[in-house]
């Protein structure tokens, strides 16, 4: 995932705010998980049209899903995040908090704007940034769509059938070690810890268990990053216990301890295919 103004808000406590940020009050969603995307199926954005995408495969999936407008267009403050409540569980401080941060890092006029479009978000070394899991870096091509090459290694990094916060760590240090070696500049510390934010979001959506013991099947997360599709033919389905900022910082801080171990060195796995490979 390469958004960097996601990770950043989802791996502070304190609240960032835009000119005239609020804090509204919003109706959670109660329903069980077997009928939370009853009228939400997934449709392409290729078949919607004029439809314009952002380099996130969260944000994209919530409409792709149609918890955001399917053209990604038009998006208000207060839909932005009842998307991420209802779509995705957060607690509505939570989402509240990432769509301040979000809409902050648009700068003005935008950010001061009643509506925004989600192609906003694409404005490199800015709202979005290099050695992307799942995106090429700018100088590379296309660095809003996803690119399945980088998906397949990014999954490879894990020998068993699921990722943590070791593995995702692992992927966190070679990304940023290729992105170099293409030409990219090296990620400032800011971009380093949302990419580790980023990848934290994984876990916490499609992983079960807690910290370092939590884990999320690699079936799912490919299926989702490919289609930016919930992966319910995989057997996901929407937390039931809404998801606060204290579930996620244990992720993030064992992926940064693993990416921080690994970020000067190479060991390469058995047979010598990918250097950043861990058994874990």
């Amino acid at each position: 995932m390469q958004l960097q103004l996601l990770a950043t808000f989802l791996t502070v406590s304190t609240v960032v705010a835009y000119p005239g940020a609020r804090w509204p009050s919003f109706q959670i969603d109660a329903r069980q998980s077997s009928s939370w995307l009853d009228g939400h199926e997934w449709k392409s954005p290729s078949q919607v049209r004029g439809a314009v995408r952002m380099p996130c495969p969260m944000m994209n999936t919530l409409a792709n899903h149609a918890f955001l407008p399917r053209d990604g267009k038009g998006i208000t403050h207060d839909a932005f995040v009842q998307a991420q409540v209802n779509g995705l569980n957060l607690s509505p401080d939570l989402a509240t908090t990432i769509t301040n941060g979000m809409l902050g890092r648009l700068g003005a006029p935008q950010n001061q704007s009643e509506f925004f479009n989600m192609d906003q978000f694409s404005f490199h070394d800015h709202t979005e940034h290099d050695a992307s899991l799942s995106r090429l870096d700018k100088i590379q091509g296309d660095f809003v769509r996803v690119n399945a090459r980088l998906v397949d290694t990014f999954l490879r990094d894990s020998k068993t059938d699921s990722l943590n916060t070791a593995s995702i760590g692992a992927s966190r240090a070679r990304r940023e070690d290729e992105s170099v070696k293409a030409g990219s500049p090296p990620l400032s510390d800011s971009f380093v810890a949302a990419g580790q934010g980023e990848a934290a979001l994984i876990l916490l959506i499609f992983g079960t268990g807690s910290g370092d013991s939590r884990n999320a099947p690699k079936s799912m997360v490919k299926s989702w990053l490919l289609k930016e599709e919930f992966p319910t033919a995989q057997g996901f389905v929407r937390s039931e216990t809404q998801i606060t900022p204290d579930v996620l910082a244990p992720l993030t801080a064992g992926i940064k301890r693993v990416r921080d171990q690994l970020s000067n060195s190479t060991t390469p796995d058995d047979d010598g295919e990918n250097g950043w490979r861990i058994n874990h």
